[in-house]
């Protein structure tokens, strides 16, 4: 019961990040762009991105320790 549950948020969470991910703006402006990706201030869709993948990774751990 319990794995049939976690699978089911694996699957959720998997195509959220997808959709996510994919809204993401495009960040190609070549080299001429010099700045640092850890400076920058994450702004929400990025943030959220994280977040979900933490859940994913953190579900999918759930899981393997479960079965």
């Amino acid at each position: 019961m319990l794995e049939n549950f976690l699978v089911v948020i694996l699957v959720i969470l998997a195509i959220i990040m997808i959709t996510v991910i994919l809204l993401q703006p495009d960040r190609s402006q070549g080299l001429a762009k010099n700045t640092n990706v850890l400076d920058e201030e994450k702004e929400g869709v990025e943030k959220f991105t994280e977040w979900i993948a933490a859940a994913f990774l953190i579900t999918a751990v759930v899981f393997q320790i479960v079965r």
